[in-house]
């Protein structure tokens, strides 16, 4: 789903898109010049591997999301929220999609490893 950065409003406009079982579901709405604010919520059961073990195991996903969409190079910085700059259009597919592969690139434990960490 792919929504043109000036039709964004300061009226927050909801939004909704899925990728292999994961919602990526909020809200989004302008701030000012080019710049717009997304708070979403990702949710939905992942396939992971496990670091310590090479097995693969599923978890779910509960995260809230907000980021600073810049339309356009962002110049400045911004301690409280990840900046994502685009051009022009907004492609929720790809936004779910990198906060996807943003979550899988963390380390993650299986059950198994877990319970042996406590030991």
């Amino acid at each position: 789903m792919n929504i043109p950065f000036r039709k964004i409003t300061s009226t927050p406009t909801d939004f909704s898109v899925s990728l292999d079982g994961v919602t990526f579901k909020g809200e989004i709405a302008f701030k000012e010049r080019n710049q717009a604010i997304l708070q979403a919520h990702l949710s939905g059961e992942i396939s992971l591997t496990c670091d310590r073990c090479a097995e693969d195991f599923a978890t779910m996903l509960d995260e809230k999301i907000a980021l600073l969409i810049a339309n356009g190079i962002y110049e400045g910085f911004n301690d409280t929220l990840d900046v994502v700059e685009i051009n022009e259009m907004i492609d929720f597919d790809e936004l779910l999609r990198s906060e996807v592969e943003m979550f899988k690139s963390d380390y993650h434990s299986c059950n198994d490893c877990k319970n042996q960490e406590r030991n």
